[in-house]
């Protein structure tokens, strides 16, 4: 019987930084719901932004019920590292709905100098390290940037490491050039990467070795509120990819699950609430706001007015929601269609339940971590905190992750169809422009609409009763100076951290 292991996180984050000392990044969210912050904080002593690592393990799958780590002590492990950059050989970005815009450099050629990669790193063992350095001449410059770093940590197991937040032209072509938008513009390139981790394990028993099952990573932009998550994470938006695809079974197939209001209804409130810390709209806050003292002891009328307020979903995100609601405050996949995103059909399912009270009243606050490491968790913790809507084009990945590219399995892509720098071709070139950009605008019956709080605030505080000043305002009203500035200094905007019950800006490097 062939011996299956499975590399989680299925899909792992690693996030840019700037900081280049040893001890200049940290290992991202392990398990779910865990908004525990890295020791010695997210900058370093000379105030460079740390990288988010992601930290990749094997685990056998002896049976189903069966599952375990595979650790030094009894096997030795060899992973192998694959990335590339290929947003400069790729399509414009074009939105879900709209037709392709043709190919980013599309007069350029070789075509194959506009993919930045490097040749695939092996590490294996404790504590051992290899940087993937870009061999390609970038539009025939020389371009040896890291693309990203392969480690082990002190168990053997992998850590993948983003670059350092390089961006540039190096053939000095303005931002604003002609044909340029938010996020296309020719002869750039960034150092945002995704790609294979696969491994070999070799059993020191001399039992037969496993079939390894390869794992991707995406490295992404920063994630300036780290504690928060998106009101619809990229793990919610997959979790409905494996459902619709007949990967994995909604809980509702049982006709006896009832949603539990600790798991299932309380991270899609708190998610809402939370998001009052990054936002300061003009216009009248958000019901969930409106009642967030009282959400455990909210009445069936209450409970209503809040359900009442969501767009209910389509059959397919390709389609507008329907209904007069306008929550959640955010843009769907058809801008600059004016209409407002909505939840997934799963989530939505679960609020339908709790406003008709069916629905398990478990709780006794949220619920601490007690620190279990599992596979499931580590697919879920790495993919909640990511932005899974809207997809115009997003921060981590895009629509094709969720309508075009095959999985063999609930959130693990199809290493066979997909190619290291497939997953983040279609985001923002550089990613500075379209993070910048992207803070709110004008959406349904001139009500505004929010991108991606969780990863780019729009107002923040400095105290709990102070006034929302703009997070980016050290950028604002630059005019064309604007995004250059933003393509150097981005590792200095603040970060939105807990203090007490309050989200507050810290650790601002101006």
């Amino acid at each position: 019987m062939d011996r299956i292991a499975k590399i989680h996180p299925s899909i792992g984050i690693a996030r840019l930084g700037n900081s280049e000392a040893a001890d200049g990044f940290f290992v991202g969210p392990e398990v779910p719901m865990d908004a525990a912050q890295p020791t010695g904080g997210y900058r370093d002593s000379q105030k460079r932004l740390k990288r988010q690592g992601a930290r990749f393990r094997v685990f056998l799958h002896e049976t189903d019920a069966s599952v375990r780590e595979l650790t030094l002590d009894e096997a030795d492990i060899v992973w192998t590292l694959e990335v590339a950059n290929s947003k400069a050989a790729a399509e414009r970005f074009h939105g879900v709905a709209e037709p392709s815009a043709g190919l980013r450099n599309a007069t350029f050629t070789p075509r194959t100098l506009l993919t930045l990669a490097a040749p695939a790193a092996s590490v294996t063992g404790p504590d051992q390290s290899a940087d993937l350095v870009n061999q390609t001449a970038f539009m025939n410059f020389n371009l040896p940037i890291v693309l990203a770093t392969a480690k082990t940590d002190a168990a053997g197991r992998l850590v993948v490491l983003s670059g350092f937040g390089k961006a540039g032209s190096p053939a000095g072509t303005p931002l604003d050039s002609p044909g340029s938008n938010f996020a296309n513009h020719d002869g750039w390139f960034d150092d945002v990467c995704d790609g294979r981790v696969s491994a070999t394990v070799t059993m020191r028993d001399g039992s037969p070795s496993p079939r390894v099952v390869s794992s991707w990573v995406i490295s992404a932009p920063p994630k300036f509120a780290p504690t928060v998550q998106p009101v619809v994470t990229l793990y919610d938006t997959l979790r409905q990819v494996a459902i619709d695809r007949g990967l994995a079974q909604s809980p509702f197939a049982d006709p006896a699950f009832k949603p539990s209001f600790t798991r299932d209804v309380y991270p899609i409130l708190s998610r809402a609430i939370a998001v009052r810390w990054l936002w300061a709209p003009d216009n009248d806050p958000s019901p969930v706001a409106v009642f967030h003292n009282t959400l455990l002891a909210m009445p069936p009328a209450a409970r209503d007015a809040i359900f009442t307020k969501l767009r209910k979903p389509a059959s397919s995100p390709r389609l507008p929601g329907t209904g007069a609601g306008n929550m959640p405050r955010m843009w769907s996949d058809l801008y600059p269609d004016g209409k407002n995103g909505t939840l997934t059909p799963l989530q939505y399912r679960i609020m339908q339940e709790w406003k008709n009270g069916n629905f398990i009243n478990d709780w006794q606050g949220p619920p601490p971590s007690d620190g279990a490491i599992t596979p499931d968790g580590l697919d879920r913790a790495a993919l909640e905190s990511c932005v899974g809507a809207a997809f115009f084009p997003g921060i981590e990945a895009s629509w094709k992750i969720r309508d075009q590219f095959a999985f063999i399995e609930p959130f693990r892509l199809d290493p066979g169809a997909i190619r290291p720098g497939d997953v983040t071709a279609q985001m923002s070139l550089p990613w500075q422009s379209d993070f910048l950009d992207c803070a709110f605008e004008s959406g349904n019956v001139g009500q505004d609409l929010t991108w991606w709080p969780a990863q780019r605030p729009i107002d923040v505080r400095q105290t709990a009763g102070g006034p929302p000043i703009s997070w980016a305002r050290a950028f604002d009203n630059q005019a064309d100076l604007t995004t250059e500035q933003m393509v150097v200094d981005w590792f200095r905007l603040g970060l939105i951290l807990p203090a007490g019950d309050a989200l507050l800006e810290h650790d601002r490097s101006d």
